[in-house]
């Protein structure tokens, strides 16, 4: 932590494990992060348990959000680390700057824009190898005067399918490119107009489930505007405008072989579009108080078009259906007030408007059935509100001690994947679904003695109206709905089905994290870090499902400036708490898993300030072994099928960095 709650890092720095090339990948190398692996990319990132829209990924302020029903495309698969200068990770509903329904973690991926004080260039470059046929480029160029900054960016990525610990192939090749460009013009120290625009595409196996992603393409736009010292009250003024567009397509034909119930060549091809905007004024009432007043606002729709015949029916010839649209507009103010040069006291709170509109006229229940909709044409808004307030206290114990206790309210309104991908207990439509509430403590401390450093926070909640996922068998009961249509149309309606549903639960969950170094001396250093989480449903009285296991980290290091070495441990304990076929938007328990030790190590030399080369080894003994929140593994025609999707075997790689 560099404050309470609040981790900073540098995303162009290496790292252990492999670097990076997506951004869940990335944050799970910080304490508290997991992923729930698909295949080789795109992975949903997870923090104390909770996924989905529970976290916040912010790409320079701006809101992404996928197009797949079943989270192919989660935002962090559209994010490249190491294009970003600053990635700021904000634990706990602790901020209420970075918009609405962040119970969980806001993260934010930044570009840094500063005012040159001459003309110069700046090129950070990197290229990676590795097993597997891994290879990563990137490029970010920056060219800068007093008056004008243009930075270009692009990256490219690929991997064929790895093979796990024992051996096995798993189906999770992919390929991935972006580029980014942006213009500024900043006449003065005090003013920055910006311009930005990407693009980026790709393609990913998955091991889980019946269809590839053969198309992941954004495009986005922007503009900023920032004012500073406008008066002795307002310090700066910032803006912001986005528009993003996601057009993805799965099939079952690009990247594998049609086969079995799905032998015809079928495609999807779902798109959303995101617009938003936001405003805030950073005042100085005081000398030892800061106020960010502010608002936002964004709306996104989503269609789809779907096809069980590419060859006969293209989808590009269907037109596209819209099936949800979703708008938000909030207001928010933020204070921080320094009590004394011991004392400070943060707090916040915000009001979010909601509208959703329910535009699909049927609900497919199989490939084969389809039935009216129930909430066809229906338009619901909540007004929700969030808020914080946290105490942080320097202490004079030896060395540099901040205590901190934090508590903070968040209210969400469900997200696309729980009202309109999903059924609800009582109807096919979940679009009614309650709004979740959650109350969480967050409270800890950061240490400076001597050689060590480091922090420790404990965080327990009530969340009401939790919105849990699960899967099983319920009754069809679609008489008063009008009937199904298509095959299954002559089914008795009292029969049983297989369905995925959302309903409301009350839950708990509670957890430690603590993380920690110490330099023997300028050139050696150890990193130890542990995360725990625990969660109750007190509606059944239940573990709440998809909890990871205590996991440690233990890392020793070597750095003298041009040569360095480390090597990182990384113990997961047996997970037997789950809830069989209940979880999130992103996965559901289906059993224990075991224990496993991870052991690499690599290794680097710094030709000068401009050149290094890393390598590495990760998973140096080649286990075998799978993460609790991973996939299930499905059945794949040319593929062993897995019980979870496993995690790659022993790796090794090797990267080059140029900047200069």
């Amino acid at each position: 932590m560099e404050s309470p709650l609040t981790i900073s890092t540098d995303p162009k720095k290496p790292r252990q494990p492999l670097p990076a090339h997506d951004g869940a990948d990335y944050l799970k190398t910080i304490p508290g992060f997991s992923v729930i692996r698909k295949g080789g990319a795109d992975g949903d990132p997870m923090l104390r348990g909770m996924a989905g829209s529970r976290l916040a990924m912010l790409l320079d302020g701006e809101m992404i959000l996928g197009g797949c029903n079943n989270r192919m495309d989660p935002p962090t698969a559209y994010i490249f680390p190491e294009t970003f200068d600053s990635i700021k990770v904000i634990k706990g509903p602790q901020s209420v700057q970075y918009g609405p329904g962040n119970s969980a973690v806001v993260v934010l991926f930044e570009r840094d824009l500063e005012r040159a004080t001459e003309s110069g260039w700046k090129i950070h470059s990197s290229g990676l190898a590795g097993s597997f046929g891994r290879h990563d480029e990137v490029i970010d160029v920056t060219y800068r005067t007093p008056d004008f900054t243009i930075r270009a960016a692009g990256t490219n990525a690929s991997q064929d399918n790895y093979e796990d610990g024992g051996g096995t192939e798993i189906h999770s090749q992919y390929e991935r490119w972006s580029t980014q460009l942006s213009l500024a013009w900043t006449p003065s120290d005090n003013t920055a107009v910006e311009f930005g625009a990407a693009i980026s595409d790709g393609q990913a196996a998955y091991a889980d489930r019946g269809v590839d992603g053969s198309k992941f393409e954004r495009e986005n736009y922007s503009v900023k505007l920032t004012q500073r010292n406008i008066s002795p009250l307002i310090e700066e003024m910032n803006f912001n405008a986005y528009h993003n567009y996601v057009d993805h397509v799965m099939d079952n034909y690009s990247l594998r072989t049609p086969s079995g119930m799905m032998s015809n060549r079928a495609a999807m091809n779902p798109d959303r579009e995101t617009q938003g905007a936001r405003l805030a004024f950073n005042l100085r009432p005081a000398v030892s108080t800061n106020l960010v007043l502010g608002m936002d606002t964004q709306t996104n729709e989503h269609t789809s078009r779907n096809t069980m015949n590419q060859t006969m029916r293209p989808y590009e010839s269907l037109v596209r259906v819209p099936d949800a649209e979703f708008s938000q507009l909030g207001v928010f103010a933020e204070l921080g007030w320094n009590i004394d040069q011991l004392t400070r006291v943060v707090g916040g709170a915000r009001v979010d408007n909601w509208k959703a509109e329910d535009k699909r006229e049927s609900i497919s229940l199989s490939m084969m059935s389809s039935t009216p909709n129930p909430t066809f044409g229906q338009t619901r808004e909540d007004t929700l509100k969030s808020g914080f307030l946290r105490l942080e206290r320097s202490v004079g114990f030896s060395g540099s001690t901040t205590l901190f206790a934090g508590v903070g309210h968040n209210e969400r309104f469900p997200d696309y994947w729980e009202m309109v991908a999903k059924e609800a207990a009582d109807s096919v439509s979940g679009f009614n679904i309650e709004s979740e509430k959650t109350t969480q403590l967050d409270a800890g401390l950061m240490y400076t003695y001597g050689g060590w450093d480091g922090s420790v926070s404990f965080f327990i909640n009530e969340i009401e109206d939790y919105l849990m996922i699960e899967s099983g068998f319920i009754k069809a009961a679609l008489n008063s709905m009008g009937g199904m249509t298509g095959m299954s149309g002559m089914m008795d309606m009292t029969d049983s089905r297989t369905a995925t549903i959302v309903r409301n639960i009350d839950a708990r969950t509670w957890g430690v994290e603590m993380d920690g170094q110490y330099r023997f001396n300028e050139n050696w250093r150890t990193e130890l870090s542990l995360a725990s989480v625990r969660g109750a449903n007190d509606t059944d009285g239940l573990t709440l499902p998809q909890l990871p296991p205590l996991e440690g980290r233990v890392g020793v290091y070597y750095d003298d400036s041009v040569w360095s070495a480390g090597l990182l441990w990384r113990g997961i304990a047996e997970q037997s708490r789950f809830d069989l076929r209940r979880g999130n938007i992103v996965g559901q328990d289906f059993g224990p898993t075991d224990s496993a030790n991870i052991v690499s190590v690599n290794g680097g030399w710094r030709y000068s300030q401009n050149i290094m080369v890393t390598a590495g080894v990760d998973n140096l003994f080649d286990k075998k072994y799978a993460e609790h929140v991973s996939r299930a593994g499905a059945s794949i025609p040319g593929f062993d099928q897995v019980t979870r999707v496993n995690e790659p075997g022993r790796t090794l790689w090797l990267r080059a960095q140029l900047t200069f």
